[in-house]
């Protein structure tokens, strides 16, 4: 009982909204709601971080097959996401924080240099690539022909029929789309 669906979408700050509403509609139509409130997160960070570091149009992919649910976003970029290392101490590198002269006029986000301090990188980001992979059973990159779709992937609900007619990749699971 394989189950895909996909939504295109434009580099816009609505398209994290849009992406949750529509794997909330999957979810619920394929009765696999329970994996929603883990798979929500992530979602949002893979939209985020195609917005801020692909800036490109993106495909969400919600698959469900055997026992796994998969989303994905698929944006045009080939650069892969790099997460940060833990921050061993948060209150040394916030005082390094305080060393840095910022103008009041700046426009300032976190990918400023200025606010990279300590081995972790920026304090005031960066860190969504830890908190997906702490929610999730699996999470990687697919390359694309033109971009990448990096992926999560989380066990579907004891009981869900599946496997039934399943045309799925047999070493994921998941019907996917590249």
């Amino acid at each position: 009982m394989c189950r895909l669906a996909a939504l295109d979408l434009p580099p816009d700050p609505r398209s994290a909204p849009a992406a949750r509403a529509f794997l909330r509609r999957c979810l619920q139509d394929w009765q696999l709601q329970p994996v929603g409130d883990v798979l929500e997160l992530p979602l949002s960070e893979l939209v985020t971080n195609a917005l801020l570091h692909a800036r490109t149009p993106m495909t969400v992919t919600v698959g469900a097959a055997q026992q796994h649910v998969e989303v994905a976003v698929l944006d045009g970029s080939a650069e892969l996401p790099q997460p940060r290392p833990e921050r061993r101490d948060l209150g040394a590198d916030l005082d390094l924080l305080r060393q840095v002269e910022l103008d009041a006029a700046d426009a300032v986000d976190e990918r400023d240099p200025r606010l990279h301090v300590g081995d972790a990188g920026a304090v005031v980001g960066g860190r969504g690539l830890l908190l997906m992979q702490a929610v999730v059973d699996a999470w990687g990159v697919r390359p694309a022909d033109d971009g990448k779709a990096v992926w999560v992937r989380t066990a579907t609900p004891v009981g869900w029929p599946a496997g039934v007619g399943c045309t799925c990749d047999p070493r994921t699971g998941i019907v996917s789309r590249s």
